[in-house]
């Protein structure tokens, strides 16, 4: 995968209870962040391992993930 690099700014981040039924009382992270000033998106963590790193980490993993589909056509 290619090194993609955006600009990438967390526009806010809330606690909210996790969703996988194995983490049963437990929260998840949700930080929203926009990315080159204009998209916004949504990335969800588990909160007791959440760090300034672990969430930069994630977010370029995400948006290096979304880049390679950008520009593809498909047919169905």
């Amino acid at each position: 995968m290619a090194d993609v690099r955006m600009e990438f700014k967390i526009l806010d981040q809330a606690r909210v209870p996790a969703l996988d039924p194995k983490r049963k009382g437990q929260e998840d992270l949700v930080v929203t962040y926009s990315v080159n000033g204009t998209r916004g998106y949504m990335i969800r963590l588990p909160a007791e391992n959440a760090t300034d790193q672990s969430v930069v980490a994630a977010i370029r993993q995400e948006i290096q993930r979304r880049a390679a589909l950008v520009g593809r056509t498909y047919s169905v």
